[in-house]
């Protein structure tokens, strides 16, 4: 008899102008329990399924992680890996500061199998909403204009890839394009998988709609979910 209990957690929060992002990882916490016979009863450790975040490709490092492309990387801060319970790893610190239009920050580093079993993403979701305004919101600070916010929250866009072959203009999953029920795509024991994160404001248009004062910008949590089967 095979039993398998879900909880499936991660959260990325970025606000504009300043933008943070927090990102984090969820996985599938699993209790598996073998009858033989109804004479002996196995229960796999739910701690040897463990999915984390590094700095590094080839070892688990947590150093900081500075911007690694975009035209506002000197205005963007380093993010920070937090890896202290395992079951709820994090990257928070994602900060960027847009000043005008045609402007992008983005962050790199890798998400590494430390467990003793083979890891499956499952699901890369932003925001809980089916649609897009759901899972964006735009807030003008006191002075600004919430009429000209709304205008440039339309040109602000989010996107997260995984793996080598990522491109900001063709990423794997975007505020449009976050799916459920992914199969085929493992995470070997030992191994990693380099993630990118990026953020942009009216991007490859310099002449985008711009707000008269500040603003922040929140979008939903953003959730990768792993397991420990690919069914």
């Amino acid at each position: 008899m095979h039993k398998r209990n879900n909880n499936n957690k991660v959260i990325i929060i970025l606000c504009l102008l300043a933008i943070v992002v927090s990102l984090s990882i969820g996985f599938s916490v699993f209790s598996n329990n073998l009858i033989i016979k109804q004479g002996a009863t196995v229960t796999p450790d739910p701690s040897d399924f463990k999915v984390l975040f590094s700095s590094s490709k080839d070892s688990l490092q947590t150093t900081a992680i500075k911007p690694s492309s975009g035209n506002a990387m000197e205005s963007s801060s380093s993010a920070t890996i937090n890896n202290n319970d395992p079951t709820h790893p994090k990257i928070t610190g994602i900060k960027a500061t847009f000043t005008k239009p045609n402007s992008s920050v983005g962050y790199t580093f890798y998400v590494r199998n430390e467990g003793n079993y083979v890891a499956y993403l499952k699901s890369v979701k932003i925001g809980n909403a089916s649609n897009v305004s759901a899972k964006k919101k735009c807030t003008a600070k006191q002075g600004t204009s919430q009429t000209l916010v709304d205008e440039a929250c339309g040109k602000i866009s989010l996107a997260i890839s995984l793996g080598d072959d990522m491109t900001n203009s063709n990423p794997l999953y975007d505020l449009h394009t976050t799916k459920d029920n992914i199969t085929g795509h493992p995470l070997a024991k030992n191994a990693s998988e380099k993630i990118h994160v990026w953020i942009g404001y009216s991007y490859n248009n310099p002449n985008g709609p711009v707000a008269d004062g500040d603003f922040d910008v929140e979008f939903g949590d953003l959730t990768l979910t792993y397991s420990s089967s690919d069914s």
